[in-house]
C-alpha cells in the first residue's frame, strides 16, 4: 500500500492506478482476515441488479458458492477532501443500501474502505496548492459508523486509512506531489 501511494497523485482517473489500488487492498483485506483467502475475488464486479433495481459496480467482490458475500468499495481521495466529505458520508450511506438490498442478497460483510491524508492539499484549477485540509478534523465532523452500525448491525463497515505524506506544507503545486513520501500509514483491520 505505501509503494500505490508514493505516486497516487498521479493519474487519479487512470484504469492502471486503479487496478494497482484494487490489487494492494486486496493485499491488506486478506492480511486482516486471512481467513477470506478461500473465497473467489473479482475485481470490478458489476452485481447486475441492486436495491434500487439497477446495476452496481463494486470495487472487489468475494464469492463463495457464486454468491456474493463481500464487497469491498473503496475510495483513495488526496486532495480537496473537505469540501466533499459530507458527499462521501451521503454516498456510503447510499451504496450500503443498493449492495444490503440487492435481490437475493446473502452478505457476509461490506467494507467501505477510505485511503486518505491527515492533511491535504487543496489546489485551484491551475494546480497550485491554495490552503490544506485537516482531513482528521473534518472525519470527526461527518461521523457515519454509528448509522450504519444501526442500519446493519455490524455487517457494513467504514474503515479509513490515514496517512501523513512528509513535508506536505512545504509544497507549492500539483507536481510536487508526483512523487511523495508516505509516513504514519493505519494498518487495516476489519471487525
Amino acid at each position: 500500500m505505501q509503494t500505490f501511494l508514493e505516486t497516487s497523485f498521479q493519474n487519479v482517473r487512470s484504469s492502471k492506478r486503479t487496478d494497482q489500488l484494487h490489487k494492494v487492498l486486496l493485499d491488506e483485506v486478506l492480511n486482516s482476515k486471512p481467513e477470506w483467502a478461500e473465497y473467489d475475488w473479482q475485481y470490478e464486479y458489476r452485481l447486475p441488479v441492486d436495491g434500487f433495481g439497477g446495476t452496481f459496480d463494486v470495487d472487489i467482490a468475494g464469492f463463495s458458492g457464486g454468491q456474493l458475500k463481500i464487497p469491498v468499495l473503496i475510495k483513495a481521495i488526496n486532495s480537496n477532501v473537505n469540501k466533499n466529505i459530507k458527499n462521501y458520508a451521503n454516498t456510503t450511506i447510499g451504496e450500503a443500501a443498493r449492495i444490503m438490498f440487492a435481490p437475493n442478497a446473502n452478505i457476509e460483510k461490506v467494507l467501505f474502505v477510505s485511503i486518505l491524508p491527515r492533511i491535504a492539499p487543496r489546489f485551484n484549477k491551475s494546480g497550485d496548492v491554495v490552503g490544506f485540509d485537516d482531513v482528521l478534523s473534518a472525519k470527526k465532523r461527518t461521523q457515519i459508523s454509528h448509522v450504519l452500525q444501526a442500519q446493519y448491525s455490524g455487517v457494513v463497515e467504514a474503515i479509513d486509512l490515514h496517512f501523513d505524506i512528509q513535508g506536505v506544507k512545504e509544497k507549492k503545486t500539483k507536481d510536487d506531489f508526483n512523487a511523495i513520501i508516505v509516513e504514519n500509514l493505519d494498518q487495516l483491520v476489519i471487525a
